[in-house]
């Protein structure tokens, strides 16, 4: 009985694991592709809602989850529980560098093991960093922030790492007069003069920056050295915010090109998601139709060069074949793996069931030996009931002689059934089973011819007297 579970069981494993693989291999391929999309009313939701549309286009599901914003949508991807989110790089470490305390609560913390997960895919559009002063309020340059009310951010957001940042630069300490306003309080905050500067980290395209200008009570302050800044942080690239870009007309905001730095706006994903899957994900990125629905500019502008500068992440290795296809591989990874498992599947099957009919084989021969043990016990069964006619009797056990050698006939003929001539002439127990039916057949024919001998003579004797 263990022999046979074991052997049951191995068979189960040859069969389960590489069948598991396959439909993991094939699900995954056929499930709901995640996109972490950020605040409903933030730049990143309509970006997520285009990329939907473009995973539609493809024939995948999708699916585009509202978060708080580029820290929960590392978060996402980091463990694996979405597949494309929209982060901006350098906040993560800008907060752990600021405001660590902030990440040691389990929802914010990102294990280092799945920040090496994250892979980037594309860079989508710059969001420069703007300081908004309020007109009148005495500032003119960086320094002149120094013991005015700034706003910072909101602290989990991305401005907030990219103010501290700032003002670490300029040496300005955070103070009570720094606050952590939303866009719509910022707003309001200038309006009622409740606030002397912003600093807001985010793409041109932002309806805060139209809001402000509309107002006319504030201008923006450029960086003199901004490619300095740059120089220094990984992250940041020199900008110049376009004039008039925010109002354009005899009243223009601004109202000169402002030098100032820039972060990106990259489209991240895990690296375990598959490559083909990434590749053509890119390829929408950089198709027109993409560009021109969600007006990414320098995108369209620049293209490949633009979509991969500086990827804060590895590269994933399906946008790597959209950005340079001599790299991509002849046969899809993605296949080989299917097939691969495939392949495995029906090897581990065809040993399954070679492993299986050399058992059942083995079973079959192990139920031969007990039926031709079987046979035997039923010869000696019919030897038994003609020993004990021998302790007496006469012409009337002749019948019963014969009933015992029509059950040996008949038990001779079941065995040729069972076995064939091959598997008797090589199988051992028929030998003895076949020499004890020919030796009893043979003791059953003699005791047959000895008693009808005998009841002829007592017949005959029988005559001979009667005639006397």
């Amino acid at each position: 009985m263990n022999r046979k579970w074991i052997t049951v069981c191995l068979l189960g494993l040859l069969i389960c694991i590489p069948l598991s693989q396959l439909v993991i291999g094939m699900v995954g391929m056929n499930r709901t592709i995640i996109i972490a999309g950020g605040p409903e009313q933030g730049l990143y939701r309509p970006l997520a809602l285009s990329l939907q549309k473009a995973l539609t286009r493809l024939g995948r599901k999708s699916e585009v989850r509202t978060t708080e914003g580029t820290l929960e949508n590392l978060k996402l991807v980091a463990e694996g529980k979405a597949d494309f989110a929209l982060f901006q790089p350098g906040a993560y470490g800008g907060l752990k560098r600021f405001e660590p305390e902030l990440l040691q609560d389990e929802t914010r913390k990102i294990d280092a093991a799945g920040l090496e997960q994250v892979a980037f895919v594309a860079n989508l559009y710059s969001q420069p960093l703007h300081i908004a002063v309020r007109e009148g309020c005495g500032i003119e340059s960086l320094m002149d922030l120094k013991g005015k009310r700034v706003n910072l951010g909101v602290k989990l957001s991305g401005d907030y790492p990219m103010a501290r940042m700032l003002m670490e630069t300029i040496k300005i300490e955070v103070e009570e007069l720094h606050t952590n306003l939303t866009y719509t309080e910022i707003v309001d905050a200038f309006d009622k003069g409740e606030l002397d500067a912003a600093i807001v980290t985010v793409g041109m395209q932002a309806e805060v920056f139209r809001a402000l200008a509309k107002s006319g009570k504030i201008r923006f302050l450029s960086i003199p050295n901004n490619e300095a800044l740059a120089a220094m942080e990984l992250q940041l690239t020199p900008f110049l915010i376009p004039r008039g870009v925010y109002q354009f007309g005899s009243n223009p905001v601004p109202r000169n090109p402002v030098p100032t730095v820039a972060t990106g706006a990259h489209l991240i994903t895990n690296s375990e998601l598959e490559s083909s899957l990434v590749e053509r994900v890119t390829q929408e990125i950089l198709s027109s139709t993409f560009q021109r629905e969600n007006r990414l500019q320098e995108l369209f502008d620049h293209g490949k060069s633009f979509a991969n500068s500086k990827p804060f992440f590895p590269l994933h290795e399906g946008a790597k074949w959209a950005y340079d296809p001599e790299k991509r591989t002849i046969l899809d990874p993605d296949i080989i793996e299917m097939w691969e498992n495939m392949r495995s599947f029906i090897v581990s099957l065809l040993a399954a069931g070679f492993f299986g009919y050399q058992w059942f084989r083995k079973r079959q021969s192990r139920l031969k030996d007990n039926k031709i043990d079987e046979y035997v016990r039923r010869v000696i069964d019919i030897e038994r009931q003609q020993m004990n006619l021998d302790a007496g009797g006469g012409i009337e056990d002749l019948d019963k002689l014969q009933v015992l050698q029509d059950q040996l006939t008949e038990l001779r003929q079941e065995c040729f059934k069972d076995f064939s001539g091959h598997n008797i002439q090589d199988e051992p127990g028929t030998d003895c089973f076949l020499e004890l039916c020919a030796s009893l057949s043979e003791k059953l024919n003699s005791k047959m011819t000895r008693l009808r001998l005998g009841g002829d003579i007592r017949r005959l004797a029988k005559a001979i007297e009667g005639e006397k």
